[in-house]
């Protein structure tokens, strides 16, 4: 019920991991889908949203400290 809640309040802009270790931005949130972007060259990838296993601190709260 836990992951369910997590995976119904991701935004745009929200810093995640996936079960593969694949960490990036929240760019896009569709009814099942995400897509975020990752690495310096700005690739995004689409992503089913059960396969988000961690949300992370967003990087502006991760800059401010």
């Amino acid at each position: 019920k836990e992951a369910e809640n997590l995976r119904n309040s991701l935004k745009v802009g929200d810093t995640v991991t996936t079960i593969g270790g694949i960490t990036g931005t929240i760019c896009s949130v569709k009814e099942n889908t995400i897509v975020i972007e990752t690495g310096a060259d700005r690739v995004r990838i689409e992503f089913t949203k059960w396969a988000v296993s961690a949300k992370n601190a967003s990087a502006a709260a991760a800059e401010q400290k």
